[in-house]
């Protein structure tokens, strides 16, 4: 395993740096130089002084500015629960192609700031190549996987791709597959847009096993009735033979 760092020296130019675990503490060295010498802008953020940040953002600073794990002031500001703040910076500079900001968005629960990217032509799949965690998991794996429903439907109305495969090889659906109440709330969102209920993950698994496993072993039928209703019963039949 390896920590990514993302440099921009000078703030122009980008530098991506794998750091083996084994030498965390260089990545925690070159993080806190980031922190100490990145725009004020970002501590503004933190502290929750929204008219100071204000009063710092410019078109052209929002765009190169980056904080030290590679974050716009945007990202910065959704992570730190700035909704309005947020919005404001949304309507100063736009928003990058895969800069993270719908993926921190739907993974807050923020719908605010999702409403307001997808308002102003967001790709609803975009992702956050700036992070190497969970790589090429869309807004919407997160927003499944964390019970946004409100959230899941606003990008499922924008155009999601329902079938959209993250690093791990799963998709959104997969995300439901403990079948507890909320996770039936979100696969029943998924299922109006027709998912690929046989698509196999890395352990070899669709959520048609999953369902019938559950009914079997925990004696949780209702992801199965629930399939049922959006998809032929002869699918569970053939998988049983």
């Amino acid at each position: 395993m390896a920590s990514v760092l993302v440099l921009r020296i000078p703030f122009w130019r980008t530098f991506v740096i794998y750091i083996p675990d084994r030498y965390q503490f260089l990545h925690d060295l070159i993080s806190k130089y980031r922190r100490k010498v990145r725009a004020e802008i970002f501590s503004k953020i933190e502290s929750g002084n929204d008219l100071e940040a204000l009063r710092l953002a410019t078109p052209r600073g929002l765009a190169r500015w980056r904080g030290e794990w590679g974050e716009s002031p945007l990202v910065a500001a959704i992570n730190n629960g700035r909704s309005e703040l947020a919005c404001q910076l949304l309507e100063i500079a736009g928003t990058e192609s895969n800069d993270g900001a719908l993926v921190a968005a739907a993974m807050r629960g923020d719908l605010i700031v999702v409403n307001a990217l997808l308002a102003v032509g967001k790709n609803p799949d975009d992702l956050n190549i700036r992070s190497d965690l969970n790589k090429n998991h869309t807004p919407l794996m997160w927003a499944t996987n964390r019970h946004h429903l409100e959230i899941m439907e606003a990008l499922l109305a924008a155009g999601a791709n329902v079938d959209a495969v993250g690093e791990n090889t799963s998709t959104a659906v997969m995300y439901t597959r403990a079948g507890k109440p909320l996770d039936l709330k979100a696969l029943e969102i998924l299922c109006r847009y027709k998912p690929n209920i046989y698509f196999k993950d890395w352990r070899g698994r669709n959520i048609i096993r999953e369902a019938l496993d559950l009914e079997r072993n925990s004696s949780m039928p209702e992801m199965r009735l629930l399939l049922e209703r959006y998809y032929s019963k002869t699918i569970f039949d053939a998988v049983n033979s």
